[in-house]
């Protein structure tokens, strides 16, 4: 058996602690690549579309963060925080005469501090999963494969952390993954799922990896999720549509 091929199933079957242990030393290569943090700055318009409660020397009323992962050759994927960057705020007053606008979106990875803009607008995004998963093609390189099978699934939920907390008006700091070992049964006919363990830390969001082999011996991660945080606790929203043949079983 090849030694990649040994390494994998070590990893399925050791213990919680040993699994992320031998994880992280093949994840900065094959995963933390995959994860950036975008940013959505909003502003509250009249019915005008004209600024409201700004402040003098503001261009933005507040800003959302939220995990993008890279999949595909060129696209992120990303969950319905994306569509309502504003959906964290308390602090402004929405009424029948006013709305929102999206005025910035940039991201950046986890070894960068600036964010480079980006041109992404949530209502031509295209859906994979209506009203909750959406995917623009912005990334400049290629990431991950999608997995579209439903069934049982072994793999990492991989989430993106900041080292303090963040909000519509604190930018979250240095960015970091946690990877954990996750084992989930998904079904053709659903889509939304709860989780056994959620995540610790200021959690920006992230994804559901599955490894396969292919070839001589290569593990490929493969995404076949994303996670969303619904009433306050983190779900997994499946991309897994398909019927599993030979190989996903």
């Amino acid at each position: 058996m090849k030694k990649t091929v040994l390494t994998l199933l070590c990893l399925m079957s050791l213990t919680s602690v040993m699994a992320q242990n031998a994880l992280e030393m093949i994840s900065q290569r094959a995963i933390t690549k995959g994860f950036v943090l975008l940013r959505q700055d909003y502003v509250l318009m009249n019915e005008e579309d004209e600024p409201v409660n700004l402040k003098e020397g503001e261009t933005c009323n507040g800003s959302g963060y939220t995990c993008a992962v890279r999949v595909g050759v060129a696209d992120f994927l990303l969950n319905r925080d994306f569509a309502k960057p504003w959906s964290a705020e308390k602090a402004l007053t929405k009424n029948d005469t006013t709305h929102y606008a999206i005025n910035y979106t940039g991201y950046r990875d986890l070894k960068s501090t600036e964010f480079e803009e980006i041109d992404a607008n949530p209502e031509t995004a295209d859906n994979p999963v209506e009203n909750h998963l959406y995917q623009i093609d912005k990334s400049e390189i290629e990431g991950f494969e999608i997995d579209g099978c439903y069934g049982k699934k072994r793999g990492f939920a991989v989430w993106l952390v900041s080292e303090k907390a963040f909000g519509p008006k604190a930018e979250p700091g240095k960015l970091s993954i946690d990877i954990k070992p996750m084992n989930i049964t998904t079904r053709e006919n659903n889509q939304i799922y709860d989780i056994t363990q959620q995540p610790a830390g200021n959690v920006l969001g992230g994804a559901f990896l599955v490894p396969s082999i292919q070839g001589m011996g290569k593990i490929v991660f493969r995404v076949n999720g994303v996670f969303e945080k619904v009433g306050g606790v983190w779900k997994l929203i499946s991309l897994g549509t398909d019927e599993p043949d030979d190989e996903d079983q």
